[in-house]
């Protein structure tokens, strides 16, 4: 497997009448349990409950846009996708998303937890910004280039450096892809870097960017109104909701 054959796994809401879920519940208070530590979960955890503000109100893609989340609630039909294509390191929990707008709840998609962590970043080639005292602090993805040794044949993961990045083999992203998926962007781990606006208003959730950005390289903070964006819903989005 060649470097290029790895990517980000982004997940952003691309149109005005996707859903966008504001919070993710705090498992880490409530559990001292984390999504994005790449650990199994050791108690039962409750059926966790997402929401969506009447503002954010829209279709409910297949890998649900979690604000400053990514690849973290899948469908059913998502679910069945990666372990068609040989993801078996994900662990799904129970999940009701309620639309605050109507009342309405959904259990259509799940929680999911991806056990494997991989430190993979080849710090001499990429381009990071980190801590004066401590570099091993790592503030920004500039340029990221991984150590293909590490990868072995790994085909889901979070950078270990980065946890809350999510990195996949070509495979999954093909499979993801071919079957219409909403929700997910994949870009080439090569380049890949962070989008220093994603903490602002960001209503895309754009959390990383790339030259090759199918939405265009987003490296100026965030001016887009709603009235710019594209009315269009991504594929399968409305037949999620009826899964």
């Amino acid at each position: 497997m060649a470097i290029s054959d790895y990517f980000v796994w982004e997940t952003r809401r691309r149109a005005l009448n996707q859903a966008l879920v504001a919070e993710f519940p705090d498992t880490v208070a409530a559990y001292g349990m984390s999504f994005i530590a790449g650990r199994r979960f050791i108690v039962e955890l409750p059926e966790l409950e997402l929401h969506i503000r009447p503002a954010d109100d829209g279709n409910l893609t297949d890998d649900l846009v979690v604000f400053t989340y990514t690849c973290i609630a899948h469908s059913s039909k998502l679910a069945r996708v990666l372990r068609t294509a040989g993801v078996d390191n994900i662990d799904y929990y129970p999940l009701r998303i309620v639309r605050d707008a109507t009342a309405e709840v959904y259990r259509t998609h799940e929680a999911a937890n991806i056990l494997d962590v991989t430190f993979c970043i080849d710090r001499e080639k990429s381009d990071l910004s980190v801590g004066d005292e401590n570099p091993r602090d790592l503030w920004y993805i500039n340029r990221l280039v991984v150590n293909h040794e590490r990868l072995g044949d790994a085909l889901c993961f979070r950078l270990g450096e980065r946890p809350s990045t999510v990195i996949v083999h070509r495979r999954v992203k093909e499979a993801v892809e071919d079957a219409g998926i909403s929700g997910p962007v994949f870009l080439p781990v090569e380049g890949y870097r962070e989008y220093r606006g994603f903490g602002e208003n960001n209503p895309m959730n754009v959390i990383g960017t790339h030259d090759e950005d199918p939405d265009g390289p987003a490296d100026a903070l965030p001016d887009v109104a709603p009235d710019d964006w594209d009315d269009e819903p991504e594929a399968d989005a409305e037949a999620t909701e009826n899964e």
